[in-house]
């Protein structure tokens, strides 16, 4: 019997162990960047857009630096982090949540058990100056947990 439960425990720490899933992702300043003052903005060309799974709990983290101009050291103007649009199971099973995600900052969300089209995660960066000279790029590491 004793037997029993210490392999039992072994097959569900290997199991939880295993079931973490972590992929990253780049979020390129220029590439991936939306212009406020542009009339046209097409955001689904612009973002990344990661496909998640419904009813399921993430961790987000982003790191890495992105700059709007090319000046370097105390001159450097650091953008603030990623926009990040996703949907939770709060409220009434369905809530969008838009954020600014820092560098260092880790976000935790459960998805909604909802029509799988529609459970994604959609990441980008925000600038006002089309002539700008974006540089650098955010890490994203999304974890299923």
């Amino acid at each position: 019997m004793i037997k029993l439960k210490v392999v039992s425990a072994l097959l569900l720490i290997t199991f939880s162990a295993v079931s973490l899933k972590s992929e990253t992702y780049t979020i390129d300043a220029a590439k991936n960047c939306v212009f406020l003052n542009r009339q046209q903005n097409n955001i689904p060309e612009k973002s990344i857009k990661i496909k998640l799974d419904m009813n399921a709990r993430y961790r987000v983290e982003l790191s890495g630096d992105c700059f709007y101009t090319g000046q370097t050291g105390r001159d450097a103007d650091y953008m603030p982090g990623a926009v990040v649009f996703y949907a939770t199971n709060e409220e009434d099973g369905f809530r969008s949540v838009y954020s600014v995600l820092k560098p260092g900052q880790v976000i935790e969300f459960t998805t909604p058990n909802e029509d799988p089209e529609n459970i994604f995660l959609i990441a980008f960066v925000l600038d006002y100056w089309p002539e700008s000279s974006n540089r650098g790029a955010y890490t994203l590491k999304v974890t299923k947990i």
